[in-house]
């Protein structure tokens, strides 16, 4: 059932175009600002956003400018919430070919931004399949929010021990607890 759903996100994000990604990205991030577990956080991880995602590099940058606190995933053997000072300056290629940060400097989030190819309404998330993300995310405390295009909603996903829960998915239609 996790390949049919992974095959299926995957093409219906391939067929986006800029445009609509733009779109959902910028509703996505003004109902993050409804948020107080996002707006009240000291510091944010947020993941580095790839192909068609709910975009985060402008969310990084404005997140920055406005002094928040920001890290993203940087990969030592595995991922590690690293702060970042700067979206140009400290970011390069990495594992994966995803941005990631030239040094690891540790963080503690007290909020998280998490991508996954779908989610249901029960805060289960559905990744690439490596399982890095849910590694990352065992250990950590703070708020835990999915970020997505609506489609990536399903009624119901696989769950297996190892996954981890998230708090709130949030869509450019609609936010919801779990």
């Amino acid at each position: 059932m996790k390949k049919e759903i992974r095959e299926r996100v995957r093409r219906e994000l391939a067929g986006l175009d800029a445009g609509t990604v733009r779109a959902h990205s910028a509703a996505v991030w003004e109902r993050l600002t409804g948020l107080a577990g996002f707006t009240g956080a000291h510091c944010v991880c947020v993941y580095v956003s790839t192909g068609n995602e709910i975009e985060t590099h402008g969310l990084i940058r404005q997140l920055l400018a406005l002094g928040r606190r920001v890290c993203v995933p940087g990969f030592a053997g595995q991922y590690v919430p690293a702060q970042i000072l700067d979206f140009d300056a400290d970011l390069v290629a990495g594992q994966y070919g995803i941005l990631e940060p030239k040094s690891i400097i540790p963080a503690i989030p007290d909020a998280w931004l998490v991508p996954g190819l779908a989610f249901d309404r029960h805060g289960n998330r559905l990744g690439r399949g490596k399982g890095y993300y849910d590694a990352m995310l065992r250990a950590a405390g703070g708020v835990k929010i999915g970020l997505a295009h609506d489609f990536q909603v399903v009624a119901e996903l696989p769950v297996e021990q190892h996954d981890v829960r998230l708090d709130f998915v949030v869509t450019e239609r609609q936010t919801f607890p779990v």
